[in-house]
Formats: structure tokens, sequence, C-alpha cells
């Protein structure tokens, strides 16, 4: 990823220490290639692996990158400008809370960008778009993510399952929420 490129002035961006977040773009298809196309990430997403990079390109460009509801960001490391990974909060409107998603490269997990990124991320939801409820769900043997829930000071609120699209898994899941009255800054960096 070229580093001179990594955001457009003007442009809906959130920073931390190591991360830059920006919106996605069409063109993010090459860098998003490091995760799409890898087994291992797709482990427990609802998703299929792309069988080639262009694959993205099928759904990406009909993404609005002013959506006040829908924030899908790329995830860019501030060091060598290598794109880590996608973050995402969708809010459910009727149930008025913010679904947070989160996908990295395999060679980025276990460095704690998600937690950072996220906390971040949730941060300007609360600040830009007045968010103050938060889900998360994820497979109860997936214990990388249930760590990064608990990190970000989510608790646990039910059992549930989920499968992947295409019918190939179901997974037995725990769903975790935070809200505001859990106090944000005190998330566990």
């Amino acid at each position: 990823m070229d580093r001179n490129n990594l955001y457009n002035p003007g442009e809906e961006i959130v920073e931390t220490d190591r991360l830059i977040m920006r919106r996605l773009r069409p063109e993010d298809y090459l860098a998003m290639a490091a995760w799409d196309m890898d087994e291992r990430v797709f482990k427990y997403l609802m998703g299929s692996v792309c069988k080639a990079p262009e694959d993205p390109l099928v759904w990406l460009p009909k993404k609005d990158p002013t959506s006040k509801i829908n924030i899908l960001m790329l995830v860019i490391d501030k060091e060598d400008g290598h794109a880590v990974g996608i973050y995402a909060l969708n809010h459910d409107v009727d149930r008025d809370v913010w679904t947070l998603s989160y996908v990295n490269r395999f060679d980025d997990w276990g460095k704690g960008y998600t937690t950072e990124g996220m906390k971040a991320l949730m941060d300007h939801a609360v600040n830009a778009y007045g968010a103050h409820s938060f889900e998360g769900e994820c497979a109860k043997e997936n214990v990388g993510s249930a760590k990064v829930l608990k990190r970000l000071g989510f608790a646990y609120d039910h059992s549930s399952s989920y499968s992947k699209n295409d019918g190939s898994a179901t997974f037995e899941s725990d769903v975790y929420i935070f809200n505001l009255t859990m106090d944000i800054e005190e998330i566990k960096d």
C-alpha cells in the first residue's frame, strides 16, 4: 500500500498510536487479498474465502463510504503502511445497538491491533454517531475473539449459534454486550 495514500484530506479517519483507519474503498481489494484468500482467517467468519483477489469487487463498490450506520474501515499499520484488516460497526437502528466485526491478516494476529483499533473505533462512534450500546458475537471455540471482546470491556450476555453463509458449518456462539454505563474509558489496552 502506498504510504502517501494512507488517507485523503478531509476523509473520515480514526487514529491510534500504531494504526490509521479510514473508510474502505473499492481500490483496496488487492490489499484485502492478504486475509480474504486465507482459509485460517475465514474459519469462524460467516463468509467464504475468496478464490481471486477481485472477488470483493462484487460487493465493495456498493458500500456507501459516507454511511452513518455501516462504518467499514480499512486498518493500516502506521509504521510500514501495510493493510492489517477491516474493522466495522453496524448500527441496528431497531435495537439501537452497534454490532462490531473485525478481520485481520493472519500474520498480524496476536499483536493487539484489534483491541487497540476497535476501542478507538468505538470511541469514534460514540463521539461522531452517538453510539452507546455495542454487541459482539464469536464462536465459543474462537478463544482469541472472546479475549478481544473481554479486553474491550464487553460482558457475556447469552449463548446463541450462527452458520456460515454457504451452510458449510454452524458454530455455537457467545454474545457479548457493552454499553456506556460500563464506562468506555476503562477499557483495558
